[in-house]
């Protein structure tokens, strides 16, 4: 399974792979969901890609993984079999490497200065 863009490149080699992983296990988690809802209400891929205005053999390739996609092309699968989606954001767990909190960086912010010149008359 592949998503567009899980690299975290502005953290530690630890931190961006549990984040890699966190983000990974979320977007798994996401296609099983659409993959059983699609079973359950025996949606074909055809019907799907007609109401998305999609390319059924392109669809196919989300849950494979073959394919990146973005969470909103996820919701609008859901949207087309019928189910609204609902965004829940839980807290990391404090023993993962993922679980750096923003507040613990040390990052000076820039100093932008205004040099206002006096206009001679």
């Amino acid at each position: 399974m592949r998503t567009c863009n899980r690299h975290f490149p502005g953290t530690d080699g630890t931190t961006s792979n549990g984040y890699e992983r966190d983000v990974a296990i979320d977007e798994k988690a996401m296609i099983d969901a659409i993959s059983n809802l699609r079973e359950r209400e025996s949606a074909s891929l055809e019907a799907i890609g007609y109401l998305m205005g999609a390319d059924p053999a392109q669809l196919s390739r989300y849950p494979e993984g073959a394919r990146s996609t973005t969470l909103t092309n996820y919701i609008r699968i859901a949207c087309a079999l019928g189910y609204r989606s609902k965004l829940v954001l839980e807290k990391a767990d404090v023993g993962e490497a993922s679980s750096h909190v923003l507040s613990d960086l040390k990052i000076v912010p820039h100093q932008v200065r205004r040099i206002i010149k006096s206009r001679e008359k």
